[in-house]
């Protein structure tokens, strides 16, 4: 349904709020997708997610290996397994772009879909179901603000709130963003003004599955798109 819609490149972090609590009334009429992270509910899982946060700091390679699942699935044309994500990746370069792609989609929370699987970031695991995710980019960074222009010095249309903002055009993949990039969006109310690009992310960028097997949490999907 949905192509591919990203070219990896080097990353710019975008800063993450506290978590809240599960979605609420606002996000369930469309206007924002508050943070929302399920992960310190098992300490299992929650132990797993810090240390391949270290693995990911370090850029680890080998440890960051034996977390991944032998089927693990890398998009949807039928891409799995270990040694493809290796390619794909590039993990013997120091400098592989797996490192900030992961970060962020490991840092940005998630749900448990059951007792022994994880989804992640909340961006994805928390948009509304009644919604395509084609244009639409949820804003993630505390504090970020929609603008009138491109421009970090154009006047402020308004202060954005995790908002939920309809995006013209394709979204750039939050860990390519760097501080010129700008999304023009719209927001719920129909105020449209420009964004940074690292600020807000879509629900088709990169995601995660984790999954509990043998008593051992492992990556078992990492992909971008539908």
């Amino acid at each position: 349904m949905m192509r591919l819609f990203y070219a990896v490149a080097l990353a710019a972090s975008a800063a993450i709020t506290p978590f809240a609590a599960p979605p609420s009334a606002a996000s369930e009429i469309n206007e924002r997708v508050k943070p929302w992270d399920e992960g310190p509910q098992d300490p299992s899982f929650l132990k797993f997610r810090n240390d391949l946060k270290d693995i990911i700091a370090h850029k680890d390679a080998a440890a960051l290996t034996k977390l991944l699942a032998a089927d693990i699935k890398l998009d949807f044309g039928g891409g799995h397994g270990v040694a493809a994500f290796q390619k794909q990746w590039k993990l013997s370069d120091p400098n592989s772009e797996l490192w900030p792609a992961l970060s962020l989609v490991v840092d940005q929370g998630g749900n448990f879909d059951s007792k022994i699987k994880f989804c992640a970031p909340y961006s994805y695991s928390a948009f509304p179901s009644d919604l395509d995710g084609m244009d639409k980019v949820v804003v993630t960074t505390q504090g970020a603000v929609m603008r009138a222009a491109a421009k970090p010095d154009a006047s402020v249309v308004r202060q954005l709130d995790h908002d939920l903002l309809t995006v013209k055009g394709s979204a750039k993949p939050q860990h390519e963003a760097g501080p010129d990039d700008w999304a023009e969006v719209t927001d719920a109310k129909g105020a449209h003004g420009f964004v940074r690009a690292r600020d807000v992310r879509s629900p088709l960028d990169y995601r995660a599955f984790f999954e509990k097997r043998k008593g051992k949490w492992l990556v078992t999907t990492f992909l971008a798109g539908d």
